[in-house]
Order: structure tokens, then C-alpha cells, then sequence
């Protein structure tokens, strides 16, 4: 009886687990326990009812988070993970998030990102603002970085390996390359409008000399000028003159 109660109860913990690829969070499949192959993404303002009831039973990240451009004064999405890794990047990444002040990992035991790489991102996001201002995201921010260390068994304190902050200037260089190519069309576009313009004006400039030249040469020509027999046309016949002879004149 109590072996058929293992058998049944691991039949049951086993049967429980879903593994799902990673995505953004309103996309996921429902019931997922872990998550690997993409990072779970959270982007934008989504519905919270959703997004609890999408992520409610994960304990285990294996390919990392991404939250991007939301609203949040505080992530406490995934306070019931147990786990979160990524083999290929940062453990979590949190990218322009306007207003975020507070992360929320309660159960968090393991934070592990790629191996001497950085295993937390903030990339033009508020909590790096906030982390230098506000005593409680300074403790979060400490409680990560302690995970952190014990996962990864490091011995230094705030190593440059657990965090970076990055503030960059996004898309300035395409902008920059955008407003160059724009520049140098339009350059294009009045020079070759110039040479339309000069080779139409120069076309029409040899046509009336060209013109001019010819009246020229007819009105120098006096009025009444000879120009001596002119020679019948090929097929033509001219008229004949009757001779009279003086024979014919008396008679």
C-alpha cells in the first residue's frame, strides 16, 4: 500500500512538470514549471491578472529573463522562482524600465548567468538611478548580488562579473548614417536636376545658332541674283521653241 502511494504521488510530481521554450510572457503556455531554450521575456505594461496566472507555477528559469520597457516601480512577478540561469547571456536583464525601484525575488536561491560574463544588466534602465538613491533598492540589488556570489562560489564581493550598468545612446549611430545617406540623396537629386537643366539649356543654345546661322546665309543672298542655267531635273522635259524661218514670215 505505502509503495503504491510513492508509485502514485511520484507518478503525479513528475506528470506536473512542464518544460516550455522561452518568450514573451503573454505567450506562453499555461502551467509551465520550467523554462529553457529563450528567455522569458517581459515587455511592455501587460494585464498583471495574466501575467501571475501565465508564470504562477514556474520554479526553475534555465535560459534567463528579459523585462524591457514597462511601467514597474516593482518586479515581484517571479518571487516564487527558485532558480534562474543562462548559459548563453545574463542571467536577467532589465532594459529601459522608466519607473522600476524595487526586485522581488523572495525565493530566489541560485542566479547564474554565463560563466565570466555578467549575471545581472541594467541598460538604460531607472533602477540603476534608483540603486544609488533608494536604501530599499540598494538592499535588493545586495540580496542578488549574494545569491549571485554563493551560486557561482566567488569569494569577492560585488564582482565586476555579477552586474553592469550600461547607458547608451541607442540607434545614434544608424540615425547618424540614416541623416548621411538622406544628405548625400538630396545632393544627388540637385546636381543631377542641375545637369538635366544645363544640357536641355546648352541642347536648345546650339539649336538656335544653328538656326541663326542659316537665316543668315539666305538673307545675304541679293534679291534677284542669277544663278545661271539649272539643270532639269532627272525625268522632266522642258517646252520647245518654235523657230520661224523668213520663208515663213512672208507668206
Amino acid at each position: 500500500m505505502l509503495l503504491s502511494s510513492l508509485l502514485i504521488l511520484q507518478f503525479v510530481g513528475v506528470s506536473g512538470d512542464k518544460t516550455c521554450a522561452g518568450k514573451e510572457v503573454q505567450d506562453l503556455d499555461d502551467d509551465c514549471t520550467k523554462i529553457e531554450k529563450n528567455p522569458l521575456v517581459f515587455k511592455g505594461n501587460q494585464d498583471e491578472k495574466m501575467v501571475r496566472e501565465k508564470v504562477k507555477n514556474i520554479n526553475y528559469i534555465a535560459s534567463g529573463i528579459e523585462v524591457i520597457e514597462t511601467d514597474l516601480e516593482t518586479f515581484d512577478y517571479l518571487k516564487h522562482v527558485e532558480r534562474i540561469q543562462n548559459s548563453n547571456g545574463p542571467a536577467m536583464l532589465f532594459k529601459k524600465n522608466k519607473n522600476l525601484k524595487r526586485l522581488n525575488f523572495t525565493s530566489l536561491g541560485e542566479l547564474k548567468g554565463k560563466e565570466k560574463e555578467k549575471d545581472i544588466v541594467f541598460e538604460n534602465d531607472h533602477f540603476a538611478k534608483a540603486f544609488r538613491e533608494e536604501t530599499d533598492s540598494f538592499d535588493d540589488f545586495i540580496k542578488l548580488e549574494l545569491i549571485a556570489r554563493k551560486s557561482h562560489l566567488r569569494n569577492k564581493v560585488c564582482s565586476n562579473e555579477f552586474y553592469q550598468f550600461n547607458n547608451k545612446k541607442e540607434s545614434s549611430d544608424s540615425q547618424t548614417g540614416a541623416i548621411i545617406m538622406i544628405v548625400i540623396a538630396v545632393i544627388f537629386t540637385i546636381v543631377d536636376g542641375f545637369l538635366f537643366w544645363y544640357c536641355v539649356k546648352e541642347r536648345r543654345a546650339k539649336k538656335a545658332r544653328e538656326e541663326k546661322k542659316t537665316n543668315k546665309v539666305m538673307t545675304d543672298v541679293p534679291i534677284g541674283t542669277d544663278f545661271g542655267p539649272r539643270t532639269p531635273a532627272s525625268g522632266t522635259t522642258t517646252p520647245s521653241a518654235t523657230i520661224e524661218t523668213p520663208k515663213d514670215k512672208h507668206i
